[in-house]
């Protein structure tokens, strides 16, 4: 299927090779008709969704549509139709092409493959989107894992609720990581983790992550930082014993943050220096933007706050970045909810709290946790009959 790259920072849209600048309102319209394609939608309310606390006339998305689609003609596979007496839905269809050659190449999947798995490493979610927009082109068929991680980190939660390509046992994990990224009330997301946990309903792998690092960062935000700290040593003794060379530094984070909640500033700080260490020789993105989001809360314990707010903001850019939209929207509500916390006093409580309300309603979050939090109940009720 073909898929379009959203750059925010330039407003350009990249489908294969090729790139289309847009005006901002032509961006966001794009983006959201894009986002919930397939689905019809008055002018009123993509008024209400992209012109927000705006107040243009219908005419107005008349307009942007006749110049999308003038912008976008020779992508003949991306349509936005018109619902007469309604609005406009988008429409994508399979490019029409010679099937390549490369697609049945053992090197070139290898190869590709090969480029993936680096750039999930580094955190270049850009990269990967940008590679997978290309597979028509290059000639290269994208693996399945890969295709679900690209609906993860665009916070794809329609996908990941009503999709029967994944196996109950492994969806029940992505959606318990966007529930994770999405939710507020950490007190919930822990016991759904802990029921998952408890009822063995993920896969072997999956069931490892879970145990030895995610749920641990969920302790933490539910105010439990000793049970998380309680468990060190055993995700440390894994880590070594399978060789998880990818989690070193995703736990050292993880630790770094727990410790932060717990108050244990001796030991933040030792991974904080530990952290800068790793980083210095591999500057992985995803992971600088979320020690930026820590070193920001160790600042504020200190009484730094100046220095903390502008920490704070260049770990949530760096996120954002990085194409991966749970883990900028999980920082965003760790850092309110350490503010809540220790610092319901700050002025910066209101400015996170506005900026997280703000990614609510732009990812209509409000309603997509329902939907999310009754498909986790839905497979966790079933248990391990429902999966088999």
């Amino acid at each position: 299927m073909a898929q379009l790259i959203f750059d925010p920072a330039g407003y350009t849209v990249t489908e294969g090779t090729e790139s289309v600048e847009l005006l901002a309102k032509e961006f966001a319209l794009l983006q959201f008709l894009y986002e919930h394609r397939g689905q019809a939608f008055s002018r009123e309310q993509l008024l209400d969704r992209v012109w927000v606390l705006e107040y243009p006339v219908e005419r107005t998305v008349d307009d942007h549509i006749y110049r999308l689609r003038k912008k976008l003609h020779h992508w003949s596979h991306i349509r936005i139709n018109t619902i007469r007496g309604y609005g406009y839905s988008l429409i994508m269809a399979d490019p029409k092409g010679v099937d390549n050659p490369s697609m049945r190449d053992e090197e070139i999947k290898s190869a590709v493959l090969g480029l993936f798995e680096k750039y999930h490493l580094l955190g270049q979610g850009k990269s990967i989107m940008a590679l997978a927009a290309q597979h028509e082109v290059l000639g290269f068929e994208i693996d399945a894992f890969y295709r679900r991680y690209i609906r993860f980190i665009q916070a794809d939660i329609k996908w990941f609720v009503e999709t029967g390509e994944v196996h109950p046992r492994e969806r029940l994990y992505w959606l318990l990581l966007l529930y994770w990224a999405t939710a507020p009330d950490s007190a919930r997301v822990l016991g759904y983790c802990e029921a998952a946990l408890k009822q063995g309903l993920m896969t072997p792998e999956q069931h490892r992550e879970m145990e030895i690092l995610n749920i641990l960062e969920v302790y933490a935000d539910a105010g439990q930082p000793e049970k998380a700290i309680e468990r060190f040593v055993h995700t440390r003794r894994v880590v070594e014993h399978d060789g998880l060379i990818g989690f070193v530094m995703p736990v050292a984070l993880m630790e770094m943050y727990v410790h932060l909640v717990a108050g244990n500033w001796n030991e933040a700080d030792q991974t904080s220096a530990r952290l800068e260490r790793l980083l210095e020789k591999e500057p992985y993105i995803r992971e600088i933007g979320r020690f930026r989001v820590f070193k920001g809360l160790r600042l504020l314990s200190e009484g730094q706050e100046r220095e903390a707010e502008k920490c704070l903001d260049e770990g949530l850019e760096v996120l954002g970045m990085s194409l991966h939209i749970p883990l900028y929207i999980a920082a965003i509500n760790q850092i309110n909810l350490f503010l809540w916390r220790y610092y319901p006093e700050s002025p910066l409580v209101r400015k996170y709290a506005s900026l997280f309300e703000s990614v609510e309603k732009e990812h209509q979050l409000l309603t997509q946790r329902q939907d999310l939090e009754q498909s986790i109940m839905e497979i966790l009720a079933n248990g391990a009959s429902g999966i088999k």
